[in-house]
């Protein structure tokens, strides 16, 4: 059992296998939120990829109008509600006689070739313009709500990334203890109909006080089978502690005996996952930096 191992766990630090670290982050959710974000932020890219909510903004506050003529219309592969987005280009003079050209979106059809309209543009940078009643991009803001879903994801992904790094840090600088359980619930949260249990349990800790932690996982037959179940703790914080047999691994971790270091059976897939989540995250920033420089 790793109670009667973890005695002779190396003192801290002692090296955490990547295996290990990266299962920790991806967690109970982690890989689900992970799926959330990146699948999401491909929609958020087609839908609001072409989104100018900053120019839309000056527009709305400058009060500079001018009367223009419109040079076009056609139908856009997109639709709302069942309605096809049309763009139309436009032509408007400014003061100056400078002959502005620019383009506007709206769904449905609206105007026809060399009807006169209002002009709305920003007098500092003319080219920022659209026919009064309609606007800069592809979609109506309210397709915005298409951010829910990476955003939520984001949230699950960061959530478990950060508890997993807590528990990263625990295993290899905390101080191991016997912790006795005291009590256990059901969350409101599963994972494939299966409920997350909170355990609590107090353990002693080296300053001779006793501590009460929690820690949330899937029902498992490793935890509660031992009289003490092995706590890690960090020794400077007690308060910051978790059950060894909680951590979300799929193969027990395990003491190696003669050296004193973990020990664990994980396959390199949690490694992979890692890897390929952060490259598709770092692409989306990446690519949402080119898109907000192009748009400078």
């Amino acid at each position: 059992m790793l109670s009667s191992r973890i005695d002779h766990l190396a003192s801290p630090p002692r090296p955490v296998p990547l295996r290990v670290a990266c299962r920790a982050m991806l967690g109970l959710t982690g890989a689900l939120g992970a799926i959330f974000l990146l699948s999401g932020m491909i929609a958020a890219w087609v839908f609001v990829g072409d989104f100018h909510p900053l120019d839309e903004l000056r527009l709305a506050r400058s009060p500079a109008t001018a009367q223009g003529i419109v040079t076009g219309f056609a139908a856009t592969n997109a639709s709302e509600n069942d309605e096809p987005v049309y763009v139309y280009t436009f032509t408007f003079r400014m003061p100056d006689e400078q002959t502005i050209t620019g383009k506007s979106f709206v769904t449905g059809y609206a105007w026809s070739v060399e009807d006169r309209v209002t002009i709305e543009y920003i007098p500092e940078d003319p080219t920022v313009a659209r026919i009064e009643g309609a606007r800069l991009s592809l979609f109506s803001p309210f397709v915005l709500f298409v951010l829910i879903f990476p955003a939520t994801g984001a949230a699950l992904f960061a959530t478990s990334t950060i508890r997993g790094w807590k528990q990263a840090v625990l295993l290899r600088l905390g101080e191991s203890a016997g912790g006795k359980i005291i009590s256990e619930r059901a969350t409101g949260a599963s994972i494939n109909d299966v409920p997350v249990m909170e355990y609590v349990y107090e353990f002693p800790a080296a300053d001779g006080e006793s501590y009460i932690g929690k820690s949330r996982a899937l029902p498992s037959g490793r935890i509660g089978d031992e009289a003490t179940e092995p706590v890690l703790y960090l020794p400077q914080n007690p308060r910051r502690s978790t059950l060894v047999d909680a951590l979300p691994l799929r193969y027990p971790l395990d003491v190696d005996g003669p050296s004193g270091q973990w020990a664990s059976q994980e396959r390199v897939w949690p490694v992979v996952w890692c890897a390929l989540i952060w490259i598709g995250i770092a692409a989306n920033v990446a690519y949402a930096v080119i898109q907000t420089l192009a748009n400078l």
